[in-house]
């Protein structure tokens, strides 16, 4: 059994067209283009405070952009948050844990086998905890029984359980050590089921040479 809850077997591919955004005065970016094909992995690159997680909000359609189209599938799905999210997950810098299991933690109350979460949890590095702990450990209060490196892996793990096509990273790994950095970027780039857009303004030259382009978003 596949820990399905979204199909990502017809994603044709991500198209962004002439994108432009500006918050009050200050242009962020304009005439942005990009285009990513199924299980690409794609980083880009930027300095802090360039609007790197601006531009993943205007792909999630959580923004509108003052021009420009994004497209998935060749379907417009600009600024419309109900037509983009089910074609993306999220691995954010700092993800939220409840004070819950570890289950619940990865499922978010999503229906799954037992199975099915060991399998996402495996892929997510979590084996040995599981093993270990059990998926009916208690993580306590924003994850005080886990590791920073755990807590990351269990984002990663609501991620692919979610199997949605299009994977985005914002900063996913900045507040990891190296190790534990290289090691989550093995977990999410060999993956080939999934496309990932990466945006980082720091990465290793070992992590870059795991995605298939880098786009340096300020030049």
């Amino acid at each position: 059994m596949q820990p399905t809850v979204t199909n990502n077997t017809n994603f044709t591919g991500l198209d962004v067209d002439n994108l432009s955004y500006k918050i009050k005065d200050k242009t962020l970016f304009s005439n942005l283009e990009l285009s990513v094909k199924p299980n690409e992995k794609v980083l880009l690159m930027a300095p802090s405070g360039w609007g790197k997680t601006t531009l993943l909000k205007l792909l999630l359609g959580k923004l509108r952009p003052d021009d420009g189209k994004i497209y998935i599938d060749q379907n417009n799905v600009t600024g419309d948050w109900q037509k983009a999210h089910d074609s993306f997950s999220y691995v954010n810098q700092k993800p939220f844990i409840f004070d819950d299991t570890l289950k619940f933690n990865i499922t978010l109350g999503r229906k799954a086998t037992d199975s099915v979460l060991e399998q996402v949890a495996g892929e997510a590095g979590l084996t040995n905890l599981i093993q270990e702990k059990g998926l009916n450990y208690q993580v306590g209060e924003n994850g005080s029984n886990l590791s920073g490196g755990q807590i990351q892996r269990i984002e990663i793990a609501r991620a692919l359980l979610s199997n949605r096509p299009i994977l985005l990273a914002d900063e996913a790994t900045s507040a990891l050590d190296p190790t534990l950095s290289l090691e989550v970027h093995n977990t999410l780039l060999r993956n080939p089921q999934i496309a990932v857009i990466e945006v980082a303004h720091k990465i290793s030259e070992q992590e870059k040479s795991m995605f298939d382009r880098i786009i340096q978003l300020d030049k």
